[in-house]
């Protein structure tokens, strides 16, 4: 009774089938742009025809094993060619055809594979219907399955594409086959475990799933160099999250190894997309170890302010490494080039200075003002920040500020060259950062002059002033932006600049404060203008109670400042008259 399905399949049946992957995986890349989907609409029409004469030996032979798991496996296809195609309803309809065919056989060597594949696709559907929680379930299951089948069955099951061929391996290279296809099955069964588990947040999990993916690529030499070196580099950002250093390094050197890998592709005649991907990683990765850098930085200024226990951080260290064991890639000298380990002086932190300054400069060789001018200001505002956790370090006030000046001469570059219209976000970010910029360098000097004693000099009052000045106007163009077409500000501020903006009132009263006056006159409004920054957000907490939650501390001063201020004016005022 087989003979006669199995005739049709030698006969046409197989070549079809191959005609139809061609199509399907091959074919597609060249589809135009106003006919998307014509080769998979070509294939889909062949598993169809092929598919319906099988139909009368499924009837007559219900009993056939191996012509339910082929017609199973078509369904697959098929099922796959609809989501393909963005018709979810038919390829979710054939999808669970498949699981309701092989539900009696998911431990069977020849339906375990297309079992753990319709529930990899079903956990692909519904992620792609925005529902992370019903695609987990079916990528539970795929997981089970699979630990399951390797507890309780010998050898590999039977993979998909056996059925969808000619059986012309030796029984040896088969079982090689076999075995790295099931293992295959289960690696995107965790590739996308990685994904939906992101989009639930559970970073760990996510994490986890990640890193195991990328071990098992490793090991059965199944992945494309630039993908898994960019998965490398992105995973060691949850590292640096969890403040894993070693770990997060790790992983970047493994990314830089494996992207090498990518050069043995130079002689190809890559087309201009394919090289601009190439570029486009090696950027990508430079800005992930400057992250690191940068991350790095921040955490030993933090560990030195809190003087955070020494030992209990490494052991925290320790214990991350045993959870998520190390790639199996030889990679030290790569590791070498920066530390691990929290920074304790100018020196050490100098030296993750350099290498961030480094990688940023490599990354803006890709990411070029003119054409990629987002990405390229984030790098910008990423040096600056490696300035400001460099003058950290440094104990020389006067190299201090000069660091900060270097801050702002790159930051006004790009500030000035931006339309505020097309980026008002990024055009405000930059506006704060440089205000508060000035205001450090004030405070700076105001250290200064306190170290030197005495009565300030003439130009040192200049110089704090036009600081000062400088850090007013740029907090007031910041809140300038939020004004409705140029007129006045609006009664309730979006719920994440509320505090932004509030802080910048209070800053300003502060500055304010912070100037030397050259006359009674001045002094008295300088005070005035103190008090109407402060008294701006007293009265925007009382119109709205949320903003005073998140203004607590700041709205304690300014209530306590508008009490004292008015009896510090009137006693500036009678000594004037004395």
């Amino acid at each position: 009774m087989a003979a006669e399905w199995r005739h049709l399949l030698e006969e046409e049946g197989y070549e079809k089938f191959k005609e139809a992957i061609r199509l399907s995986e091959d074919e597609s890349k060249n589809d135009p742009d106003e006919d998307p989907f014509r080769s998979k609409y070509k294939a889909r029409e062949i598993f169809l025809e092929v598919k319906e004469k099988l139909k009368p030996y499924l009837e007559k032979f219900p009993e056939e094993q191996e012509l339910l798991f082929l017609n199973s496996v078509i369904d697959l296809r098929l099922g796959i060619n609809y989501i393909d195609t963005e018709e979810l309803q038919s390829g979710e309809e054939y999808l669970t055809q498949v699981i309701d065919a092989t539900e009696n056989y998911k431990l069977h060597k020849n339906a375990s594979d297309i079992y753990l594949h319709a529930l990899n696709n079903l956990g692909i559907l519904w992620f792609g219907r925005r529902n992370p929680e019903k695609s987990l379930s079916y990528l539970l299951k795929a997981e089970e399955l699979y630990f399951k089948y390797k507890a309780e069955v010998d050898g590999a099951p039977k993979f998909v594409a056996e059925y969808l061929k000619p059986d012309n391996e030796d029984k040896e290279r088969l079982e090689h086959l076999r075995n790295s296809n099931f293992e295959n099955s289960y690696t995107h069964t965790l590739y996308y475990m990685a994904q939906v588990y992101a989009k639930l947040d559970e970073s760990e999990k996510s994490a986890l799933c990640c890193h195991k993916t990328l071990q098992r690529q490793l090991d059965a030499h199944t992945y494309t160099p630039l993908d898994w070196a960019i998965n490398a580099a992105t995973l060691s950002q949850y590292f640096v999250t969890k403040d894993e250093y070693a770990q997060a390094r790790h992983c970047l050197a493994c990314a830089e190894v494996i992207y090498e890998e990518t050069k043995l592709r130079e002689d190809e005649n890559l087309d201009e997309e394919e090289k601009e991907k190439l570029q486009q990683g090696k950027a990508d990765i430079q800005r992930c170890w400057a992250k690191y850098g940068l991350a790095l930085l921040e955490f030993s200024r933090d560990r030195l302010l809190k003087a955070t226990d020494e030992e209990g951080e490494e052991q925290d260290q320790d214990q991350a490494e045993k959870e998520f064991e190390k790639f199996n890639l030889e990679v030290a000298s790569r590791e070498e080039q920066i530390t691990c380990k929290p920074v304790r002086d100018f020196e050490e932190a100098r030296n993750v200075f350099l290498c961030v300054q480094t990688w940023l400069n490599g990354a803006k060789e890709f990411y070029v003002f003119d054409g990629r001018c987002t990405d390229y200001v984030e790098i910008v505002q990423d040096h600056s920040k490696a300035f400001k956790l460099l003058a950290f370090f440094e104990l020389n006030l006067d190299r201090q500020c000069k660091m900060h000046k270097r801050r702002i001469d790159m930051l006004l570059e790009v500030c000035n060259e931006l339309n505020p219209q097309h980026y008002l976000l990024v055009v405000r970010q930059l506006t704060y950062e440089l205000a508060e910029i000035y205001s450090n360098m004030l405070d700076i000097k105001y250290m200064i002059l306190k170290e030197e004693g005495g009565q300030p000099s003439v130009h040192a009052m200049k110089k704090i002033n036009s600081l000062a000045f400088q850090s007013i106007e740029k907090y007031k163009a910041y809140i300038d932006s939020f004004r409705e077409n140029g007129a006045d500000l609006p009664v309730e501020f979006p719920e994440l600049d509320t505090r932004p903006v509030l802080v910048a009132w209070f800053c300003m009263g502060r500055l304010y404060s912070k100037i030397f006056p050259s006359n009674v006159r001045e002094r008295l409004d300088y005070i005035k203008k103190t008090e109407n920054c402060y008294q701006y957000v007293i009265d925007y907490c009382k119109q709205h109670p949320k903003a005073a939650e998140c203004m607590r501390t700041e709205l304690e001063v300014c209530e306590e400042m508008v009490q004292l201020l008015p009896l510090k004016m009137e006693k500036i005022r009678q000594e004037a008259e004395v």
